[in-house]
C-alpha cells in the first residue's frame, strides 16, 4: 500500500512536470521561432509620432490632423509621412471576418494610408498598393498580405478578386510581402486598407531617425506650431527605440519564465531523487538476493533504470494525451500550432526521461555496487 502510495505521488509530480514544461515550451517556442522570421518591412529610417486630440471634435480633428501632416511634410530631415494606426511592435491590426466563395476566416486588417509601404519600405509580390482615387469605389480596395493569399488562394491570384470583410465587399488590388510583428506570437495573415478615421498617429521617414534629439525637437515644434494647446503629443519617438523596448519586455517575460521552471525542475529534481534513494534502500533484500543469485551489477543497474523509464511514461502519458487534445481542438492558438506543439510535446518528453535518469541513476548504480552479506546482514 504504501508503495502504491509513493507510486501515486511520484507519477503526479511527472505529470505536472510534464504538462508545466510542454505550456512553456508551447506558448513560448514559436514566439523565440519568429525573431528568425523577416519582417517584410525594414523600421531602421521610421519615427513615431502619436497624438492626443482629447476632446476635439471629429470635424476640428480631421483638419488639424492635414494640417499637422503638411507641418510634418514640410521639415528638411523628413522625407515621408504616413498616418496609420498600425505602428510595429506595438500597436497591431485588428482581428477580422474575411469570406471568399462563402468560406469564412480570419485575418488581421491593417488600416494605414497610400504612403506606409514607402515609409517601411515594403515590397509588393503582386498588384499595386490602393491610391487615394480608389477610395471614391463602392468596395473597399485591400492589399493582402502573401501569406493570406497563400492561405485563402493556394496557387490562384487574388489580384481583381472580391471578397467579403466584415459582410463589406472588397476588392483586392495587390499582394505585399508577408507583414511580420517578431516580437509576438500572433503572427496571423493579414490585409492593409484605407485609413477610415482621424489619423491620430503618423510614421515619418527619415534618415536622421537616429538622431533622437534633432528629430524630436524639430518635430515638436511643428506641433506647437500649429497653435492648439488642446494636442498634446503622446508618443515622439523613433521606431527602432520601440522595437528594442517590445524585444526587452520579451526577454523579460520568458526570464521570469526560466527563473520560475527552473525552481520547479529542482524540486522535482531533488523529490524524485529522495524517492528513488528511500524506495531502494527499503528493496536491500531483493537486490542481495538477486547477487547470490548470480545477477551482475550491469543487470541489476538495467532493471532499476528500466523501472524508471517505464513510471516515467505511466507519468507522463495522460499528460501527452491531454495535450494532443489541447493541440488538436487548437485551444492554444495564436499561441502555437501543430508544428510546434509537436515539438514541444516531443522535447518535454525527451527533457522529463533525461531528468527521472539522472534521478535513478546515482541510487541504482549505488543498489548495483551493494555488497550482499551486508544487506542480508542488515535485514
Amino acid at each position: 500500500m504504501n508503495r502504491k502510495k509513493q507510486h501515486f505521488f511520484l507519477l503526479l509530480q511527472l505529470f505536472v512536470t510534464f504538462t508545466a514544461l510542454f505550456l512553456c515550451m508551447g506558448l513560448n517556442l514559436k514566439k523565440f521561432s519568429n525573431y528568425f522570421q523577416p519582417l517584410g518591412y525594414r523600421y531602421e529610417n521610421a519615427w513615431v509620432l502619436a497624438l492626443d486630440f482629447q476632446n476635439m471634435p471629429e470635424e476640428k480633428k480631421s483638419a488639424y490632423s492635414q494640417l499637422i501632416k503638411e507641418k510634418l511634410q514640410s521639415i528638411q530631415e523628413i522625407e515621408l509621412v504616413s498616418a496609420t494606426e498600425v505602428v510595429p511592435f506595438q500597436q497591431w491590426g485588428v482581428s477580422k471576418k474575411i469570406t471568399y466563395h462563402k468560406q469564412t476566416s480570419t485575418a488581421l486588417g491593417f488600416e494605414v494610408d497610400e504612403h506606409y509601404p514607402d515609409v517601411l519600405d515594403m515590397k509588393l509580390v503582386e498588384g499595386r498598393w490602393f491610391k487615394a482615387t480608389d477610395y471614391a469605389l463602392n468596395t473597399i480596395p485591400v492589399v493582402l498580405t502573401k501569406d493570406l493569399a497563400e492561405r485563402d488562394f493556394k496557387h490562384e491570384s487574388p489580384v481583381g478578386k472580391t471578397i467579403l470583410i466584415a459582410d463589406k465587399p472588397a476588392l483586392i488590388v495587390g499582394v505585399s510581402e508577408t507583414f511580420r510583428e517578431n516580437t509576438s506570437a500572433n503572427l496571423s495573415p493579414g490585409f492593409f486598407f484605407p485609413l477610415q478615421t482621424t489619423a491620430t498617429k503618423y510614421l515619418l521617414k527619415s534618415k536622421s531617425a537616429g538622431n533622437f534629439q534633432l528629430l524630436e525637437d524639430k518635430i515638436r515644434k511643428a506641433i506647437n506650431s500649429v497653435g492648439n494647446t488642446e494636442i498634446l503629443i503622446k508618443q515622439n519617438i523613433s521606431l527602432t527605440l520601440i522595437q528594442k523596448f517590445a524585444q526587452k519586455t520579451d526577454y523579460i517575460q520568458l526570464g521570469v519564465t526560466l527563473i520560475v521552471f527552473s525552481f520547479l525542475l529542482i524540486n522535482v529534481f531533488l523529490g524524485v531523487s529522495g524517492v528513488f534513494s528511500y524506495n531502494l534502500s527499503k528493496r536491500k533484500a531483493e537486490i542481495a538476493l538477486r547477487v547470490i543469485m548470480g545477477a551482475s551489477p550491469a543487470a541489476i543497474l538495467k532493471q532499476f533504470l528500466g523501472e524508471s523509464m517505464v513510471l516515467t511514461t505511466l507519468g507522463i502519458l495522460p499528460g501527452v494525451l491531454i495535450a494532443v487534445q489541447l493541440l488538436i481542438m487548437q485551444y492554444l492558438e495564436p499561441y502555437t500550432d501543430g508544428y510546434y506543439g509537436a515539438i514541444s510535446i516531443g522535447c518535454s518528453a525527451l527533457f522529463i526521461y533525461i531528468l527521472m535518469l539522472s534521478c535513478a541513476f546515482y541510487p541504482s548504480l549505488k543498489a548495483a555496487r551493494l555488497n550482499p552479506s551486508d544487506a542480508l546482514h542488515e535485514e
